[in-house]
Formats: structure tokens, sequence, C-alpha cells
């Protein structure tokens, strides 16, 4: 055996070794937990039970205590109000005594013969009062109040409620003469039975009462409605106590007292199997909780013993990322401390290359910003350039009022020009870069042409290329006006599609074929060599600062019309 386990690799040792001890450490602890926890369950049960049984024979004595102390102050009103011959003034009195006490459903005073002398009821009084139980048992013991079990109220004809009676033997005056009398009191049994509902006894837990006869006078259980019901046979034969008894396949454990101011015993039968189900249930848990415990355990151990391969595996792995370019994850390993020095080093290498390439990219992208921005001056004096030479040609000419529309129109247009050092401005102010631009060439050009704008407002506050539209809109003039018409005509167009802005300059003019038009994109793509730099500056700034989501080609018809169209990306500008 012992070979076998050297022969063992480290990490199925530790396992093995490992899910043994915690397991039998786990089976002693279970075992002593079940015993700690339901060594004593009978014992508690018990206790519990009698506890549960104490409070619901006090909820009952403190009930008939307020019935008893009602009887008691009757009593003596009685006595003092037949004395002084007030017997309307008493039945006053049970009167208000039923308003007050809801729970009483009739008082009433009957002379030894059973006649009635006065009552809370105006109904017809049954005619053998004497022949009732409740008034017999007053009869034969005048000390005591007396109380009856359940029954429909048989104090009236035709009664329809069920009430316990409680009677005693009382002392009256007829006449100045003092006589012995009944005393009844009917009390509703619907708050009887509501203290029973009030405590919780389990599933078929429930309450029975029996007079000092063994008769049945009140069960909370349905299926025990008389004297022979097994619940009361099992009462009975208890008599005091309490102990464990099986009623209907189910344990219960039935507690039997009796109820002061009374001759009544009450049971209570509380089901256990609830609670039997929950040591089951518990034990069930318990042994759970030690198999996920022992399972948990193994995992554990199992990773563990992962920590002798694992990290040069690790290792290996991080090498191929770094082969498909991939610097910014580091690898972490746990195990011996020789192998994390070994991954430390290699993230530290890893790190070093990263900032080498990032510094190479930082160079590169610092050369495409200083390209972008001399591309962009190359606009400025190309502009500047063509448009003092139309103001010289207009001057030469005497023209002096289109002279001072174009220095005006000239002057607004730089003002924006050098009013911030912003690459993009808002379609608008490009627009109105291009209106200027447009009326200097009016004026040159002595109004051979026209031009219109139609910008959607919703692309108006889009952002794009300073200066972008103005070599588009130049290169329309140069080569759409035609002398031998009156006018052209040029549309400036601005719209939002599919995510990006459109911006058209469409101009009426001599057209080109396809072949020209490839000539010309190849020119604008650097392809070909090209004299005229408007179109290829525009481009290239839109390669730069949008990369190749952006995009500029012509369109046109021979002998109709050309049209530029420059596309934007909304929001997915490079990074320069």
């Amino acid at each position: 055996m012992l070979s076998r386990f050297k022969d063992l690799s480290i990490g199925h040792a530790i396992f093995l070794v490992t899910t043994t001890i915690v397991g039998v450490i786990m089976l002693l602890s279970t075992t002593l937990t079940y015993q700690l926890i339901f060594a004593r369950t009978d014992e508690l049960i018990e206790s519990t039970s009698k506890e549960i049984n104490k409070q619901v024979v006090m909820n009952y004595e403190n009930y008939l205590s307020n019935v008893i102390n009602t009887s008691n102050s009757l009593q003596k009103y009685i006595l003092d109000l037949t004395k002084a011959n007030e017997v309307s003034n008493l039945e006053n009195l049970f009167m208000a005594t039923l308003n007050i006490e809801r729970n009483i459903e009739n008082i009433a005073l009957f002379d030894l013969s059973g006649n009635r002398i006065v009552s809370s009821t105006g109904e017809t009084i049954a005619d053998d009062i004497i022949s009732r139980s409740w008034f017999i048992e007053a009869r034969n013991n005048v000390d005591i109040h007396h109380f009856s079990s359940s029954h429909i109220e048989d104090v009236v004809v035709n009664g329809t409620t069920e009430v316990f009676s409680v009677s005693r033997s009382i002392y009256y005056y007829e006449e100045g003469i003092q006589k012995e009398g009944v005393l009844l009191i009917d009390i509703d049994t619907r708050n009887l039975k509501a203290l029973a509902a009030q405590t919780n006894l389990g599933n078929q837990g429930h309450i029975i009462i029996t007079n000092q006869g063994n008769e049945l006078i009140y069960s909370s259980l349905p299926e025990c409605t008389t004297d022979v019901c097994e619940s009361a046979r099992i009462a009975n034969d208890i008599v005091l106590g309490g102990k464990l008894v099986t009623l209907d396949n189910m344990a219960m454990f039935a507690n039997v007292n009796t109820i002061k101011y009374t001759r009544w015993n009450i049971a209570t039968f509380i089901n256990v199997n609830d609670i039997t189900n929950s040591k089951t249930d518990t034990l069930y848990r318990i042994v759970l909780i030690f198999l996920g415990t022992l399972i948990a355990i193994a995992i554990s151990s199992a990773v563990f013993s992962m920590r002798i391969s694992k990290p040069m595996n690790k290792l290996k792995e991080h090498i191929h990322l770094i082969q498909e370019g991939d610097f910014d994850t580091m690898v972490q390993v746990e195990g011996q401390r020789e192998v994390v020095v070994l991954a430390d080093a290699f993230n530290s290498m890893s790190n070093r290359i990263k900032e080498l390439m990032q510094r190479v990219l930082k160079e590169q992208v610092e050369k495409r910003k200083t390209h972008f921005v001399a591309l962009q001056n190359q606009i400025n004096p190309h502009f500047l350039y063509n448009t003092l030479d139309s103001i010289v040609w207009l001057s030469e000419n005497n023209r002096n009022k289109d002279v001072e529309k174009a220095i005006i129109a000239l002057s607004k247009f730089f003002r924006m020009s050098i009013s911030d050092q912003m690459s993009t401005v808002q379609l608008k102010d490009e627009v109105e870069h291009v209106r200027n631009y447009l009326l200097i060439q009016q004026i040159r050009y002595q109004h051979s042409f026209k031009f219109e704008f139609d910008i959607n407002p919703d692309v108006e506050h889009n952002f794009v290329l300073k200066l972008s539209l103005q070599p588009l809109v130049e290169n329309a003039i140069i080569h759409g006006i035609r002398p031998e018409e009156s006018f052209t005509k040029i549309l400036i167009k601005g719209f939002q599609k599919d995510g990006f802005t459109i911006i058209e300059v469409y101009n009426e003019g001599y057209g080109m074929t396809q072949q020209r038009i490839d000539e010309i994109q190849a020119m604008i793509r650097g392809e070909k060599e090209s004299v005229s730099m408007g179109l290829k500056n525009v481009y290239q700034r839109l390669r730069l600062y949008y990369g190749l989501d952006a995009d500029l080609y012509i369109e046109s018809e021979l002998d109709e019309y050309t049209k530029v169209t420059m596309k934007i990306p909304i929001g997915r500008e490079a990074q320069l």
C-alpha cells in the first residue's frame, strides 16, 4: 500500500490525502451533530406542547373569567333592584349588558318553578325550563357556576344560535320577600371557536373540551362531534398530563388540563409530524452539506495539485498570444517561486516590447498630423492666389464696385479661416465660406453662372473638414462654365444617409467620359501624376482624418453635367 502511494504523482498524492482526512473529519462531525441536535427532540416536543397547552388554557380561563365576573355583577344588581321593586330597571340592565358584551346571547332570571321573572329577550320562553340541564345543575349545587356543553339556545322557543349556558342559583326579592331563583347567561360559541383558531397546532391539530362527565362540550375538529370520537377517548384516558399518541396515522402530542372556574377539561392535540419531518429534512441537509463539502474539498485539492503543471502551460499559451500580437494580456501564475519569477520576467519583457511598439506608432501618428497640416495649409495660399488674381482682373477693368464686394467677401472668408486652429467646422460655416467664394467668382465671371444651396437642416451642425468644399466648387466653376451660354448653374446639396454626411457639388457643363473619370479618380488616389492639387488635396485630407470610410468620387455625363460627391462618416473621426 505504501509503495503504491509512493508511485503517485505529487498532485495525486495531495488530492488523495486531503480528501481522505477531510472526509473522515466531516463524517465524525456529521454523526456528532445529529446526536447533539436530535437526542432531546422528544423532550423538546413535550415541553413545547405543554407551553402551547398552557397558553390555550390561559386564553380560555381569561375569557370565562370575564363571563363569571359579569354573572357576579348581575347577581348584585338583581338583589338590589328587586329589593327596591325596580324590575323594569333590571330588564334595562340586562339589555345594556347584551350591548356591552356582544358574545352574550341571552340573560334571564327564573324562579324555582321555571317561570320567567325578567329576561333580555321579548321572545316566547320555553315551557319546560325546569327540565333543562343547566337549570337542574344550578338547583343541585347552589354554590358554583355551572357551564353546560354547547347546544342550540333552548331558553326561547325556536332558538337558532349555538350557545353554551352559564347558570347559578341566586337570591332575589319579590314584594319584599327574599326568594331563590336561577340566573342564566347564554354565551355565543363563536368566541369559543375563535380562541381555538388563534393557536397554530399544525396540520389536523385541534382542541377538544369535555365536562366532568367526559361529555364532549366543544371540538375544533369537524370530524369529532360525539363523545365517542377518538380524540375524546384519548383525552379521557390521559385524564391529566400529556403523551405522544397516533391519531389518523399522524403523530400527535396530546396535553390534557383543567380550566379554572369550570369543571371542564381541555385537551390540545399538536401535530408533531412536521417536527419529525423537519428532523428528516435536517438530516438530509446535513448529509448534503457533508457531500457538498467533500466535493468542494476534492475540487480544491485537484486545483491545488494543478499548481505544479499549470503555470508552465500558461506560459506556453502566453507565448502564442505574443506571436499573434496581443501584448496587453499579462500572464498570472501561482506556484513555486522559480515559476513565478520566470512569469514576472516574461511580463516585463512583454511590456517592454509593447512600449517600443507604441513609441513607433506615436511617431507615425505625428508624421500623419504633420502631413495633414501641410495639406491643409496648401489650400489657403492656393485659394488666396486665385482670389487676388480675380480682384486684380476686376481692378484692371475698372469694376471698382465689384472690387469692393470681392474684398468684403474675401475678408469674411478669411475672418473665419483664421478664427481657430480646429481642423473641422460645422457644415453651415463651411457653406458660408463657399458662399463668399462664389460671390467673388460671380463678380469675376460677370455673373455668367448662378448657384443654389440645398442643405438639409439635419446636417447643418454636422462637422466637416475646414476648406474641403471650396476646392470642389472651384473645380465646378473652372470646368463647368460654358462661354457660349448665358449662364451655367451650380447646385450644392447636403444631406444625411446611412450614418454619413453626403455633400454633392453639381454643375452643368461639358461633362466627361467614363475613361476621363477613371483617370481623374486615379490621380486623386495618387496612382497617377496630377497637375491639379484641389481634389487630390481634399481626398488625402479626408482619408487622413476619417480613415477608409471617407470617400470622394465623380459622376458625369458627357455634354450634360458633372457631380462630385464627398462622403463623410458621422462621429467616426480618426485619432490624429
